[in-house]
């Protein structure tokens, strides 16, 4: 019996040894100051910009197809010449089509003629009838002799009017024939450059079907106005408008950029990806350049950066000092507005924000609501504190609410911040490295 009580005593006292120990130890944890890297709250003037990338391409362009079916007979120019509107571009062998506009145009004369004698039938069963009724009015003819002069003059009429409509039925058989022969010999339809050629003297052209694209003989472009197309995340296209700045830099010219402006904003999504659950959705943005550029060539690779947004002394802090947290993590959770929650973070959110790796699925229950704001340090210690946030540079949010310029907020490093609490004790320190190397990623 006393061994027992022993032993009690003897894991009791281990307890509270273990229980005493674990107790200093969150004690020196609390004490202990995080280090951290702060940046003051201060007035900036911040461009937001997206950038994007795509190819140029001319404002207006002409593909050149065949509009009937036969072998090229002759070109007349070369990929990269200039042409003028009205010069000849190119022939289809024209016999077929010349050898039926000869025999429509025979049969149309040959109409013309049975017209003629059509026309003076009429006249004469006219004639005929007049006198046969003049005739019967004197009693020299019979009602009957009457009757059948008027079915003659009947039948005269009917037959001038057919043969009317078979000269006109010709002559447009003529006029389709003559203007497919016309078609044969391809004219340019408007001054440019010849970007593509796609024929060779001797190939059959292919004319274009309900369902099939007709052999694209040669293409003719405008190069005096060029434009750029590029694909632009959903997350961003909405900060878009027509008439944003845009500087644009072409892979082939490196050393030099081009201003532009955006012309039109897609509505219509382009999807990509290999899979539903993992496609990116862009839209399409068309960025017109100012003047012309040399030697340019429609495809080539085009770099731009749309100038979206401005502001002007306006209070700014680092990117990443923002941050979010549950609002139970913070402290007197209860005097925080819960209309500061979720509202807040869904009308300050912004494309260019990184998203904080803390960042949970929203769940229910006003515990769970998150909220965005930044660290500020003030009496040694990190208080979390709620913003709202407007347009964002590649450094900085400006800040809308819930600061004052010459704030100290924690700027470094992610890791410090992922892991800071509200009212978390911490120290000041420089630059470190790992401090340097994530700023230079935010970058």
């Amino acid at each position: 019996m006393k061994k027992i009580r022993k032993r009690y005593f003897i894991f009791v006292a281990v307890a509270v040894v273990v229980g005493v120990l674990v107790l200093v130890n969150l004690k020196a944890r609390e004490k202990r100051a995080l280090a951290v890297q702060t940046e003051g709250v201060a007035k900036r003037d911040i461009t937001m910009v997206i950038s994007a990338s795509g190819s140029v391409r001319p404002k207006r362009k002409v593909d050149i197809s065949a509009s009937t079916i036969g072998k090229v007979t002759r070109v007349a120019v070369k990929e990269g010449e200039v042409v003028r509107k009205g010069q000849f571009l190119l022939q289809i062998d024209p016999v077929e089509l010349e050898t039926t506009v000869a025999r429509i145009r025979a049969m149309l004369e040959a109409a013309k003629s049975s017209e003629k004698q059509a026309v003076a039938q009429a006249e004469q069963a006219r004639n005929d009838y007049e006198r046969e009724k003049t005739l019967l009015e004197g009693g020299h003819r019979t009602m009957q002799e009457v009757e059948t002069s008027k079915t003659n003059d009947d039948v005269a009429a009917a037959r001038l009017e057919a043969v009317k409509q078979e000269v006109a039925q010709y002559r447009a058989n003529l006029e389709s024939a003559e203007h497919s022969l016309k078609e044969v010999t391809i004219v340019s339809p408007m001054s440019g450059i010849v970007t593509r050629r796609n024929v060779e003297e001797g190939e059959i052209a292919i004319m274009g079907t309900l369902n099939n694209l007709g052999t694209v003989l040669l293409t003719i472009a405008d190069l005096s106005t060029i434009e750029t197309e590029i694909e632009v995340d959903e997350t961003e296209v909405t900060h878009m408008k027509i008439g944003d700045k845009a500087k644009v830099t072409l892979d082939a010219f490196p050393d030099t950029s081009f201003t532009g402006e955006v012309t039109e904003i897609g509505n219509s999504p382009i999807v990509s990806g290999a899979s539903a659950a993992q496609q990116g959705v862009d839209f399409k943005v068309v960025v017109t350049l100012h003047g012309t550029i040399p030697n340019v060539r429609p495809g080539l690779s085009a770099d731009a950066e749309i100038t979206v947004a401005e502001a002007k002394g306006a209070l700014t802090i680092p990117i990443q000092s923002l941050t979010a947290r549950r609002k139970r993590d913070l402290k007197g959770y209860k005097a925080v507005s819960d209309t500061t929650g979720a509202a807040d973070t869904a009308k300050t959110a912004d494309a260019a924000r990184p998203a904080p790796a803390e960042a949970d699925t929203a769940k229910s229950g006003a515990g769970d609501t998150e909220v965005e704001g930044v660290f500020v340090v003030k009496d040694a210690r990190a208080q979390f504190r709620t913003v709202k946030v407007g347009i964002s540079s590649q450094k900085y949010f400006e800040v809308t609410s819930g600061l004052e310029a010459g704030d100290k907020v924690v700027s470094g490093n992610f890791k410090a911040i992922r892991e800071l609490k509200d009212g978390q004790r911490v120290k000041i320190t420089g630059k470190s490295e790992s401090g340097a190397k994530d700023k230079e990623k935010a970058k």
